[in-house]
């Protein structure tokens, strides 16, 4: 399966938001100028790798600085060879937990932990209302109130949200969870190549008292199902070679929901000298 960021809509979306995008064949790849330096360029997650696509990219923008985040182990040899050096801050998640959708319902939930599968019976009986809704304004007033203003309060995501929902149109999916008049939990996925991507994710005091991100995620899951996706990406959990504390909580909450663990090689650059002697 292709990974989201080799998608057309994660391309449109990048270039609605200042990033240039070039496909050489199958390969997606992403240019920002940056003033007085040069071209940064990346390449995340390609089907396909090869010196061709590498060398005809730095022939033609000759970048300050090169990321490639490979898929595999063998696109890692290739760009080794190329001078590439594994760098300790990746920008994508380098570890995930993936869920196989073509299991009965029944078999997920047998293969959640028992803690998972408690929460989401007790959540159900908190007389809670699953909404699927098209707003991804009132999702970001939401996320931005209860999970990123909290991390984050001089710098927000919302306008990247916002366009990121627009690039993948009908392919953007938004669940709410409503105790009454009041929203107290909000989860933003995608879906791309028969994939469901676990995106971003808030909920509000009263929304965790009532469990309502289990239940929520457990929604997703079953929307994802029925839209036909044979998989769902929980798109980043704690990764022990490049430790992020602060992923360990939401890490316990993804594990309870089973899946499969799966790597990814990590971020690797070339950086050229911009200093003339």
């Amino acid at each position: 399966m292709k990974d989201i960021r080799q998608a057309d809509e994660w391309a449109k979306y990048l270039s609605s938001i200042g990033w240039k995008a070039e496909k050489v064949g199958s390969t997606l790849i992403y240019l920002k100028r940056i003033s007085l330096l040069g071209w940064f360029v990346k390449i995340q997650r390609p089907t396909n790798l090869s010196e061709k696509v590498i060398n005809f990219i730095e022939l033609k923008y000759h970048p300050f600085q090169f990321s490639i985040e490979p898929s595999n182990k063998s696109q890692v040899e290739l760009i080794k060879k190329l001078n590439f050096k594994l760098s300790n801050s990746p920008s994508l998640p380098t570890k995930s937990l993936i869920i196989d959708l073509t299991k009965s319902e029944k078999r997920l939930l047998e293969s959640f932990s028992q803690k998972t599968r408690y929460n989401i019976k007790l959540s159900k009986n908190k007389d809670l209302k699953i909404v699927k809704s098209n707003n991804i304004s009132i999702f970001t007033k939401f996320w931005r109130e209860n999970f990123e203003k909290k991390r984050f309060p001089f710098f927000s995501q919302q306008k990247n949200i916002v366009a990121l929902s627009k690039a993948f149109n009908k392919n953007s999916h938004i669940l709410l969870a409503q105790k009454g008049n009041e929203t107290v939990a909000a989860l933003f996925i995608l879906t791309f190549d028969k994939v469901a991507y676990y995106m971003y994710a808030a909920s509000n005091n009263t929304g965790r008292k009532l469990f309502t991100p289990t239940l929520l995620t457990w929604e997703a899951v079953l929307l994802a199902k029925k839209s036909r996706c044979k998989v769902f990406d929980f798109d980043g959990i704690y990764d022990e070679r490049f430790p992020i504390k602060s992923w360990l909580g939401f890490t316990k909450f993804k594990k309870g929901f089973g899946g499969k663990e799966t790597e990814y090689p990590g971020n690797f650059t070339r950086t050229r000298s911009i200093i003339k002697i």
